[in-house]
């Protein structure tokens, strides 16, 4: 990282590097991204985002070591790394996350020699916990979290064509997981995985939860759902884990995931709550009313 600010001026620096000897590797530029006068670098290998929205951060890029190399009669721009910043986060995030490696199709254009090679190369993450004054780095190096962080992200970003895939993906990822637990067990397990690594500003996301409890199996879902938003108030206050359920019981669109979110407008009308929450709690309840 770059800076250790909160809301102020945030970066990070990417060099392309051997895994055992750290020598350094020479990266097509363009693989990296574009630079446009009017629309300003458009990254097209890696995301630098808000964690919850999945919305990448639009910055300014330097280039380290960049070159260019004539390569069967035409030029070629190599770099070895890059650093990108952006002016400010914003405000209302909380944790932010790189990914780096978007966009490509499981290989890399590099520099060997006087060659252009494909070389595997699979996206990697990392997610910077906020802290009181700068942000803490987490890899995520587990490959059993990168299957649900990925099977999330994908769920979330509506692409019907890998829908049903994640869908099943996730859902196996829940059975092996937590296997022989009980039903109740699961679900609040798993909801604890959303909330903490799930792009909850993504609408699909909720659609999504809902196939996959109803492919579980999940009786009671719905009052599961409630006390889980318990357990998200008070001490343990969590606003995503909040919305995570309010979004959900939404989508569940049933008589008792209705009475579970009056049951949360009751007991919200005498609590200090912020009005966008209330906001989305009136919402829920108002969309359940017109399908109903």
């Amino acid at each position: 990282m770059l800076s250790e600010g909160i809301n102020i001026t945030v970066g990070f620096r990417v060099e392309f590097k051997t895994p055992y000897l750290h020598l350094p590797v020479e990266i097509d530029k363009t693989q990296v991204g574009s630079e446009d006068n009017q629309l300003g670098f458009r990254p097209a290998s890696f995301r630098f985002f808000d964690w919850q929205s999945w919305e990448h951060m639009t910055g300014e890029i330097s280039w380290l070591r960049e070159r260019q190399v004539g390569i069967s009669g035409k030029t070629h721009d190599f770099v070895s790394g890059f650093e990108y910043r952006v002016a400010a986060v914003p405000t209302a995030s909380d944790n932010l996350g790189i990914r780096l490696a978007e966009g490509i199709d499981g290989t890399a254009r590099v520099l060997v020699n006087r060659d252009i090679r494909q070389m595997k190369f699979e996206p990697v993450y990392w997610m910077l916990e906020r802290g009181n004054d700068s942000y803490h780095i987490v890899a995520i190096n587990s490959n059993e979290l990168m299957v649900l962080i990925v099977s999330l992200s994908e769920i979330g970003s509506g692409n019907e064509q890998i829908y049903e895939k994640m869908i099943a993906r996730l859902t196996d990822w829940v059975r092996f997981r937590f296997k022989g637990k009980s039903q109740e067990h699961t679900m609040l397990a798993f909801l604890v995985y959303v909330r903490d690594w799930g792009p909850l500003g993504m609408e699909p996301l909720y659609r999504g939860i809902k196939d996959v409890l109803t492919r579980l199996d999940i009786t009671g879902a719905e009052r599961i759902l409630f006390d889980f938003y318990a357990d998200n108030w008070g001490l343990r206050d969590n606003r995503h884990g909040r919305l995570l359920v309010i979004k959900t019981l939404e989508v569940l669109e049933t008589q008792d995931a209705h009475r579970a979110l009056e049951a949360i407008s009751a007991h919200t009308q005498s609590q200090n709550i912020p009005p966008e929450e209330s906001q989305l709690i009136r919402n829920a309840i108002h969309t359940y009313k017109e399908k109903a």
